[in-house]
């Protein structure tokens, strides 16, 4: 079996789906990578923005820590409605943007994984 030129195995590197770090990145860096793919695949830049600093549809989602735990946060994302009926917070935040928060749709790992994402934005 020929062995594939170098550049073209740099090629194949190149355009996979390999976290930046490729070989040897971190279970962190690809955690990371991970959890920031879960926030454009699950379209909430649409309302939050790209820079998670919000639109006038939603809120900005950066220093969310003070406010959140990971599995509530989690909780949250799966089925938002009921916590606006026990959080004054969150129902008044919803009054004040055009779109209701979607439930976020994946497993309960991606939620609990775009969660810990969130809460470690500044």
């Amino acid at each position: 079996m020929r062995a594939l030129p170098l550049f073209l195995l740099l090629a194949i590197i190149a355009c996979s789906d390999t976290p930046q770090g490729g070989i040897g990145a971190s279970d962190a860096e690809s955690g990371v990578l991970a959890a920031a793919k879960l926030y454009r695949s699950k379209n909430c830049i649409s309302c939050h923005g790209l820079d998670l600093g919000g639109t006038m549809l939603a809120p900005s989602l950066r220093g969310l820590g003070a406010h959140w735990k990971p599995d509530d946060l989690a909780a949250f994302l799966k089925e938002p409605r009921p916590w606006l009926a026990k959080d004054a917070r969150l129902a008044e935040t919803a009054r004040t943007y055009r779109s209701p928060m979607p439930p976020t749709f994946g497993t309960d790992a991606e939620r609990l994984a775009l969660a810990q994402w969130l809460l470690s934005q500044p």
